[in-house]
């Protein structure tokens, strides 16, 4: 016999509930190339406010010096003082970035109420500042947050970072420690982790190239349809992503020679992320504040 599904047996998976912490807006700021791109003397401060101002205006566009000064303003989609905590996902930045990025929120009209932390976890820092505010909406403990990120390479390199800021750990504990293999594994670069990526799956060097001057073709013709527009607030001036090269082909990236395996190595300048300066913000809250507020529901979070 076939049995009649009752409302216990049906899953909660695609049901509504107004506690769903939903995304009602996401923008980002112009990504420029590090040292030599549009955005290389703005501290991540002012990347920050950009973003977070543009992520609360009806249209993220609109220049800071043209509108929405006063926090009362009908540009704004919500009122700034509505937002209840800010989560900041950073890397790089030194330990005073947590007061910087506090008064990166007050500069972008948002007030002394709303409370503001910081968040590191590498390359997936910005989205777990997201998932920290999405977590606390479902929870119950606010209704509306902002998860963002943001980097400045320029103001920051990389390389630098273990000259400048070494870590603090026993070498004789660590060294010894029963994960000491894994431990000393944590100073390992990123880009042999590429090198090491590579072998371990097998990955040809020209397919690699091919992939990287593919991706420079879309993003060209998606930057000269408009594509990127919607999606990017202005910093000052600049509003364009200044890091695509339309002109590059897998030809052109094959003649750059390898830069942490020398040898045999696959990575290169070419065909590896860009070192960029930028920000996002992602508008969170939960479903029953916008459906109260009438706000658009771009995407509902589920689980990270």
């Amino acid at each position: 016999t076939t049995k009649v599904p009752t409302p216990t047996m049906t899953t909660t998976t695609n049901l509504q509930n107004p506690r769903d912490a939903v995304i009602v807006q996401a923008i980002r700021t112009p990504l420029c190339r590090a040292r030599k791109g549009g955005l290389a003397k703005v501290p991540p401060s002012t990347l920050l406010s950009a973003a977070l101002r543009g992520v609360l205006l009806k249209d993220p566009q609109t220049r800071h010096d043209q509108d929405a000064t006063d926090p009362a303003s009908s540009a704004y989609l919500i009122p700034p003082s509505d937002v209840q905590d800010i989560c900041v996902g950073n890397v790089l930045s030194p330990p005073t970035s947590a007061v910087s990025f506090r008064m990166a929120a007050l500069s972008a009209d948002i007030p002394h109420t709303t409370s503001l932390s910081t968040t590191n976890r590498q390359c997936s820092s910005g989205l777990q500042a997201i998932a920290n505010i999405a977590h606390a909406i479902q929870s119950g403990s606010i209704s509306i947050g902002i998860g963002a990120g943001v980097e400045s390479m320029s103001s920051d390199p990389m390389h630098e970072l273990y000259d400048k800021f070494p870590p603090q750990v026993d070498w004789e504990v660590v060294q010894n420690c029963r994960h000491s293999r894994d431990a000393m594994g944590c100073l390992i670069p990123m880009g042999v982790t590429s090198e090491n990526v590579s072998k371990k799956y097998r990955l040809d060097r020209s397919a690699l190239d091919r992939f990287a001057a593919e991706s420079h073709r879309k993003a060209a013709r998606a930057q000269s349809l408009g594509k990127f527009r919607a999606e990017i607030t202005p910093v000052g001036d600049v509003s364009r992503d200044d890091g695509i090269r339309p002109d590059t082909t897998a030809e052109t990236l094959s003649k750059l020679k390898p830069v942490f395996d020398k040898a045999e190595g696959s990575t290169t300048a070419g065909n590896s992320s860009q070192l960029t300066d930028g920000a996002a913000a992602v508008l969170l809250m939960s479903r029953e504040e916008a459906v109260k507020r009438k706000l658009p529901i771009w995407g509902v979070w589920r689980s990270y």
